[in-house]
């Protein structure tokens, strides 16, 4: 139990002492994911008329809707530190498959590839958060201090 405590202590003075430019960093990653989420959603016609041939229509038009409203969501939670690690986690399988899936099909893995290097940088960076935390200026923390302050005032 006394391990957990410290472990548990010893996150949120990591989280909390991290520099500002990493509070902006998430900031950032936050509001880009937000906005390409709106993309998304500005190209869902697109999407239905691809698929249109195919089977599948509703499939893809739902995976696409699913995909615009995790990055919006998500990306607000990132920008303001609340549930950081739950939504870098949500956002994972989404680049992995357009590190997977989509770009190979959009000019393989090549340098000129600027949606490859932009997705490998966007997981880059949601790893690096879900390891570091949310930083010293989300509700996380804010939370966790306010929390910490009630056991040791109590």
């Amino acid at each position: 139990m006394a391990v957990a405590h410290q472990i548990q202590e010893s996150r949120r003075l990591n989280s909390a002492s991290n520099p500002v430019w990493m509070d902006g960093l998430r900031i950032l990653l936050g509001l880009f994911l937000f906005l390409k989420g709106i993309l998304f959603l500005e190209h869902t016609t697109d999407v239905f008329l691809i698929f249109s041939e195919s089977q599948d229509v509703l499939s893809a038009g739902k995976a696409h809707l699913l995909t615009s409203m995790v990055h919006i969501v998500g990306g607000l939670m990132i920008m303001a530190g609340m549930l950081t690690r739950l939504a870098l986690l949500c956002q994972i399988p989404i680049l992995l498959g357009a590190l997977l899936i989509v770009n190979p099909q959009r000019g393989g893995f090549t340098v000129s590839n600027v949606e490859l290097v932009v997705s490998l940088l966007v997981t880059g960076l949601l790893l690096f958060f879900m390891i570091v935390g949310p930083g010293r200026y989300s509700v996380d923390n804010k939370i966790l201090r306010q929390r910490k302050a009630d056991e040791t005032g109590a």
